[in-house]
């Protein structure tokens, strides 16, 4: 959230205002705290609803997300150059895949690695290194980008290579002849 998708706060952009058109009289507290457990792995997305006591719709809720603008055409030209795309994301399990699959993002993106299958946020190191292991690389090999300075200290803090995402970034990421931070390797092993 933030960067692959517009809305930078999901939470307090999208699901508050989507629980409050259903008749959620929780409170934004309690909507986040459910959110956060949910978005760990120790409840399932109906059982999200069912403790906003709402009758809430997974592809519903999720198609008011809206891709960042420029994303895709990031997407096609680092994956046309042999670049390897992964997503770490804080994220409701349920929510993640009907995402991707509307967005036509899995032919892009691979692994994702989402917080509500691995049990751990960012911007916890363990995230960082599940996401690792599931990529099979060392960090100093891999740009991360992500809209939370918290995020990008904490994977710099593991030995990422990490840039504040801002408005504009993508764009930027996008110019002629980029050149990537060290040990960023392409499919045939050369920096692009």
């Amino acid at each position: 959230m933030g960067v692959i998708y517009r809305a930078g706060d999901d939470v307090a952009e999208l699901l508050i205002p989507y629980l409050r058109d259903k008749g959620c009289r929780l409170s934004d507290a309690e909507i986040e705290a459910l959110y956060h457990a949910a978005s760990l792995g120790r409840m399932t997305s109906s059982e999200f609803w069912q403790g906003c006591g709402v009758d809430g719709d997974d592809a519903d809720y999720t198609a008011g997300h809206s891709l960042s603008s420029g994303l895709k055409d990031l997407l096609a030209d680092v994956t046309a150059r042999g670049i390897c795309v992964a997503c770490l994301s804080n994220d409701v399990s349920e929510w993640a895949a009907p995402q991707r699959d509307h967005f036509g993002l899995a032919e892009f993106i691979d692994p994702w690695c989402i917080s509500g299958d691995i049990g751990v946020r960012k911007p916890d190191a363990e995230a960082f290194l599940t996401l690792l292991s599931m990529i099979g690389a060392d960090p100093g090999e891999c740009l991360f980008v992500d809209d939370r300075q918290k995020n990008v200290d904490a994977a710099r803090a593991v030995g990422f290579e990490a840039v504040l995402f801002e408005t504009g970034c993508l764009a930027s990421l996008l110019r002629p002849k980029r050149q990537h931070p060290r040990g960023v390797r392409n499919a045939s092993g050369d920096v692009p």
